[in-house]
């Protein structure tokens, strides 16, 4: 970091020029190649100026699967973003002098679970069938576990956790917004038009969007003081609410309505408000599927068609997890090894899915199950477990102080994280950015409950800290 002040003007000019140039060859070569190119360049500027903001970017991209990848998935902007998030982070931390801990620190069961899901996972490449197809796997959970860790390490203040919110809002809205006016899912299997947004899957997008409805909605009642994020985050929540409509999944309205209900039983204070929001919730939904919504679309809703082939996958998941319960056959194998359990006594209506191109188990935990056994599936879960309790540890903690808007915001990550955990139940989202950066946030908030408490507004006197100043007078000091 110091290194960077001592360049003189004109090597950062020459540095520019040259990074300018490269992109013009690029433009010239593939235009995506460009654009790729110069986004991966302003995220460096910016990351590593400030890590806060790098977070921040990412997780807007993280909604915009429609950008160019390159060699597939493994090289898309995302990834790419990813990682030079988590080179800052790691270069960060290696100099880290604030006294500032991290997620071992300050949550150490969490740390361990982290690390023994992701040596499990490479453990079980010695016993998969295809490992080639393990190593892709497993890089991708060990992203995501470091993507926890910068969310935890990034976010000390009040600020930067509201920051990270309004990021995920406006990467949902942006995505629902794109969903409604340009595209639909064509798939020939399902004719009724259905958004799938810059996600590229309905499914998928209903699970964020039940999410980014929710924290919208807490959102706009922790940004009181500026009028325009506040307008802009009801708007969120509208456009979110829709574009969740419009997707026509089924497991994205359950996960909203099992939502609206956890909303009422952690609501706390707003346990009222949460019912009236439910209400209305339920009402637009009436009002949606029987005036606006496609003919086939209340058919398909209510169709017993075992969820488009989903129950037959979820058939031989099942028969992979009676032959390997503990062990699992092996990160990332679920569909090199389904066929293997095909031919097994009972019905399977939709092998198309199996055979010719199979596909994944289209249920988190049962897919975690099959692939890692019950030793994985343990680890996966109590990583979850923790990160709902810490989000309801702080909404407690900063209930205790008085601190209502970071109360809410708690409570509304809380429950934000159990609709994508309801909507994961029907597909394979594992390694969603989305679910990561939730799983994180409730750690963070925590910490900041718990630790930080000083760093906000330390400079000012302490009846002007907003702590002090929201803090009943009931309690003591």
């Amino acid at each position: 970091m110091t290194a960077t002040a001592d360049l003189s003007p004109r090597v950062v000019q020459a540095m520019l020029l040259g990074a300018a140039v490269g992109v013009g060859v690029l433009s010239s070569i593939d235009p995506r190649f460009a654009i790729a190119a110069a986004i991966g360049i302003a995220f460096i500027l910016m990351v590593f100026g400030d890590r806060r903001i790098g977070l921040y970017l990412f997780t807007i991209v993280a909604f915009i699967d429609v950008l160019p990848a390159f060699g597939g998935p493994l090289f898309s902007v995302a990834k790419i973003l990813g990682l030079l998030l988590a080179g800052s982070w790691l270069a960060a931390a290696a100099t880290r002098r604030d006294g500032r801990g991290g997620l071992v620190s300050t949550h150490p069961t969490l740390a361990y679970l982290l690390g023994a899901l992701i040596l499990y996972a490479a453990l079980s490449l010695t016993w998969c069938e295809l490992p080639e197809a393990g190593v892709g796997a497993l890089g991708r959970y060990a992203l995501n576990a470091v993507l926890l860790l910068i969310v935890v390490g990034t976010l000390h203040r009040r600020r930067e956790a509201i920051g990270l919110v309004t990021a995920y809002v406006a990467g949902a809205t942006a995505s629902a917004i794109y969903g409604v006016l340009f595209t639909s899912d064509t798939d020939i299997s399902d004719p009724v038009g259905r958004v799938s947004g810059t996600i590229g899957d309905a499914n998928e997008l209903s699970a964020v969007l039940v999410a980014g409805f929710v924290l919208s909605v807490g959102l706009s009642l922790v940004a009181r003081p500026s009028p325009v994020l506040q307008a802009g985050a009801w708007a969120g929540a509208a456009v979110c609410l829709v574009g969740s409509f419009m997707t026509l999944s089924r497991g994205g309205f359950v996960a909203l309505a099992l939502v609206l209900v956890a909303s009422i039983i952690f609501g706390g204070r707003w346990r009222g408000g949460a019912v009236w929001i439910a209400v209305l919730v339920a009402l637009t939904g009436m009002f949606y599927l029987s005036t606006l919504a496609p003919p086939q679309a209340l058919d398909r809703l209510t169709a017993g068609d075992g969820g488009t082939g989903r129950t037959d996958i979820w058939t031989v998941g099942w028969r992979m997890v009676q032959d390997q319960p503990v062990l699992g056959v092996g990160v990332g194998n679920f569909q090199t090894a389904s066929i293997h359990y095909l031919l097994v006594p009972g019905g399977i209506e939709r092998d198309e899915f199996i055979v010719d191109r199979p596909l994944v188990a289209h249920n988190t935990y049962l897919h975690v199950l099959a692939e890692l056994g019950a030793v994985g599936l343990t680890a996966f879960v109590l990583i979850i477990f923790l990160s709902l309790r810490s989000a309801l540890r702080a909404a407690l903690v900063f209930g205790s102080r008085g601190e209502r808007d970071m109360e809410l915001l708690s409570r509304a990550v809380l429950i934000g994280l159990i609709g994508i955990l309801v909507a994961d139940f029907f597909i394979s989202e594992q390694f969603s950015k989305q679910l990561w950066l939730l799983l994180g946030l409730g750690p963070a908030l925590l910490a900041i409950a718990r630790g930080s408490h000083e760093d906000e507004d330390s400079s000012a006197p302490l009846e002007e800290r907003p702590a002090y100043r929201e803090r009943p007078a009931a309690l003591p000091a």
